[in-house]
Parts: structure tokens; C-alpha cells; sequence
């Protein structure tokens, strides 16, 4: 089952046992990483895998971690997100740049 969610005017779609599963494995919840398309420095990496187009967001959340956050951009009309964690020493040195 999908979940939606509008925030600062972006929406957001995930999938509720994916958002789940993410959450025990990383300690970060999708409505927190969607807060991460907030912040004004954020920095924007492919995250391609599978011959499949991702695009991954390094920035930091409401609560001022640096999360990476990888998502799809569906038709322009919302972002569909994948995964989310805190980003690694070498995504921190590219947000950094």
C-alpha cells in the first residue's frame, strides 16, 4: 500500500512496509526524509542501479542529520521515495563541495 505525503508543496509517495523495513534497518523514517528537499544546499547524485534511473539527495533533515536519500521523480507530479540513511563519510565530503 502506498503512502502519500504533501509537505512545503512537494509530494511524496512510498510504500508503507518498504518505509518499514527502512526505518528498523536505518532509523530513518520516509516522512523525515522527505524533509531533506528542504534544505537549500542539498546536492543531487545518480543513484542508478539495474538499468533503473535513481536519483539519490544528500542534505540534512528537520532534525539536522545528513541524510542520502534516494528517490524516483514520477511524471514531475510527485517524488517517490526508495531508500533512506545517513550518509556515509564520503557522501559528507560531497555535500561539503
Amino acid at each position: 500500500m502506498d503512502v502519500r505525503y504533501r509537505i512545503a508543496g512537494n509530494d511524496f509517495v512510498w510504500n508503507a512496509a518498504k518505509a518499514a523495513a527502512n526505518r528498523r534497518k536505518h532509523g530513518v523514517r520516509f516522512e523525515d526524509a522527505a524533509t531533506v528537499f528542504l534544505d537549500p544546499l542539498f546536492v543531487m547524485t545518480d543513484a542508478s542501479r539495474n538499468e533503473e534511473s535513481r536519483n539519490a539527495i544528500i542534505g540534512f533533515d528537520h532534525s539536522g542529520r545528513l541524510l542520502f536519500v534516494v528517490h524516483i521523480e514520477i511524471e514531475g507530479d510527485h517524488i517517490r521515495i526508495v531508500s533512506a540513511r545517513c550518509a556515509e563519510r564520503n557522501e559528507e565530503r560531497l555535500y561539503a563541495r
